[in-house]
């Protein structure tokens, strides 16, 4: 009976797209709205009986608890403080605005699903609302994600949900039960998306919730204005600023697309309803208090891609929101150094160290000091360093192996600057050690580099062989020995170095093998490999980098290969220009 139905509305929908496809319309005509229309008017017919059997609350809270369970959210833990950090923010934002909704015996739990990837977010039965890594890196006000989480409440609060999954169950020709055992194809219902008109209706409702809970309209409208330049129908989706912040997934954020009507046309109905419902617009949005995360995110992607510019504007604009975001300082120091500016890496170093910082961060400050500032930076280290581990200055409980670290980089500083009684000071840091492998190999990784800087190559390779011995293939040990010893003019057994397995740092070592290359008069084969370390990793053609991290003598062949590779870059681009001029 059903069928005959559809029978006419299938009819007319065939007539509908011959009359369309005989006129002048511009766009192409496909069979597939038609489809769309039947497939949604057959879904919203199979739910007329399922409104007799509505679920009740309490039911509805049991089946989403048992699906969110199977899913691992209740239990969903991380050991990153970013993620604990943004979870603790989505139930705050998330609970002002539930305190709204029309059935208040339904709680609401909000997660963070860390995959940024997942350009999206969903509602389980009961109020598990699940927002992905991916969809929060486009969110930039909190007033933004208010829309967003009131959208997926409205999905909860108006049966969306529940009523989704009762089709899916009576479509399967089982009982409501049986949802505490379908775990993992449950979620892929939500996650599906609803009917065009529920998504609207979402749209509508979940703003209200935001309002009501004291946020901007304009927030929703500045949001899909945003989805509006990055969907697949945007021609200038490439040159969008919003591609260059966040690096978006367009694989991932069509899946988005598909769930959700166009985003054209969800803005419009919203503007409309503000219009209508009287909403002030004009009301300020709130800073998103988890954005410095998402920008030191894309900070630390531009900062791998050799964005070096773009990335130091992505930490700024990080610590602008919150000063006392370590993370984004000590990104700032990494893509400081890596483009060559050593005064801003020891800046933004002793920032990091200051809010709590250690460890690693030591040796990045010294060297940092001893490029842009040898006259007074030996004194501001160990300034630092007593008010660290002193408790003086910054209360940073003293961590051992931190402390080391400061105390073998404030040796070698000064064994830089010429103090004699510098390797007697490390020796007796070493003895004091603990005499695990790591610890030592490491202190003496960190000692052989400063005596590199300083031209003492004999010692330098004294401590790298010692390195070697107690923990061979620590860390960076022997692609540190190899370029002491191109230095020293031994090409043939840098080169068995540089060929081992254990260096995986690619982009050096294909540098390295240039300058080997180089050294034994391979020039082509030199600048092939030039090229491609430079194409692996950019801060190769960064003269400031090179100059702050190898020896005078190392870098002068470096500098002759990066103007090799410069030159072979303007010819091939002028080709190209020529042929583009030809065509």
């Amino acid at each position: 009976m059903r069928r005959w139905v559809f029978l006419p509305l299938f009819l007319a929908g065939c007539a509908a797209l011959y009359i369309l496809q005989r006129s002048n319309a511009s766009a192409p005509i496909t069979p597939r709205p038609l489809l769309y229309i039947v497939a949604d008017t057959q879904r919203e017919a199979e739910r007329i009986p399922l409104a007799l059997t509505r679920v009740s609350d309490q039911e509805e809270i049991k089946v989403g608890q048992k699906i969110a369970m199977d899913y691992g959210l209740p239990s969903q833990h991380s050991d990153n403080p970013d993620v604990a950090r943004i979870s603790a923010y989505l139930n705050s934002v998330g609970d002002k605005i539930a305190e709204h909704v029309q059935r208040k015996a339904i709680p609401y739990h909000f997660y963070v699903q860390d995959d940024r990837n997942l350009v999206n977010a969903f509602a389980l039965p009961g109020g598990h609302i699940v927002v992905g890594r991916g969809l929060l890196e486009l969110i930039e006000s909190e007033d933004e994600l208010a829309a967003v989480l009131g959208h997926e409440i409205t999905h909860v609060d108006n049966r969306h949900a529940i009523g989704s999954l009762q089709y899916e169950l009576a479509s399967r020709k089982i009982g409501l039960g049986e949802a505490y055992q379908i775990g993992r194809p449950a979620v892929e219902v939500f996650e599906a998306g609803y009917t065009k008109d529920q998504e609207l209706e979402a749209d509508r409702v979940g703003l209200g919730l935001a309002v009501a809970a004291g946020y901007s309209p304009a927030g929703a409208v500045a949001l899909l204005r945003r989805f509006q330049q990055l969907e697949p129908a945007d021609t200038q989706r490439a040159a969008s600023p919003i591609e260059e912040f966040a690096e978006v997934p367009f694989s991932a954020l069509a899946e988005y697309f598909r769930s959700h009507p166009p985003a054209s046309e969800r803005r419009a109905a919203l503007e409309g309803e503000i219009s209508a419902r009287g909403w002030d617009s004009s009301r300020p949005l709130r800073p998103l208090g988890i954005r410095m995360i998402f920008l030191s995110d894309a900070g630390e992607r531009l900062n791998r891609a050799g964005n070096f510019q773009t990335s130091i504007e992505r930490f700024k604009e990080a610590l602008t929101l919150d000063p006392t975001y370590v993370r984004a300082w000590r990104g700032l120091a990494a893509v400081s150094w890596r483009s060559g500016d050593a005064r801003e890496t020891a800046r933004a170093e002793e920032e990091a160290i200051r809010r709590g910082a250690v460890g690693l961060d030591w040796p990045f400050l010294a060297r940092a000091l001893a490029a842009s500032d040898p006259k007074n930076g030996l004194s501001r280290l160990t300034a630092l360093e007593e008010g660290a581990y002193g408790n003086t200055v910054y209360g940073v409980p003293a961590v051992n192996d931190s402390f080391r670290s400061a105390k073998v980089n404030q040796a070698g500083f000064e064994f830089l600057q010429g103090n004699k009684n510098a390797l007697a000071d490390f020796q007796a840091i070493l003895r004091d050690a603990p005499q695990t492998p790591s610890i030592q190999a490491a202190a003496l990784y960190v000692m052989a580099w400063w005596t590199y800087r300083a031209g003492k190559l004999d010692v330098a390779e004294k401590e790298l062989q010692n390195a070697h011995q107690i923990l061979p293939g620590y860390g960076g040990v022997d692609l540190q020995l190899a370029w002491v010893l191109t230095d020293l003019g031994r090409q043939a057994d840098a080169e068995t170095l540089v060929d081992s397995p254990k260096q995986i740092d690619r982009a050096e070592r294909q540098a390295l093998q240039a300058v080997l290359k180089w050294r034994t008069e391979d020039r082509q084969g030199a600048a092939l490999q030039f090229e491609a370390a430079a194409r692996t990793d950019p801060v190769w053609m960064v003269p400031g980098y090179v100059e702050n991290n190898y020896s005078n003598a190392a870098a002068s062949v470096i500098k002759q290969l990066q103007a090799g590779e410069s030159a072979r870059r303007l010819k091939e681009m002028q080709e190209r220009r020529r042929r583009l001029v030809q065509r």
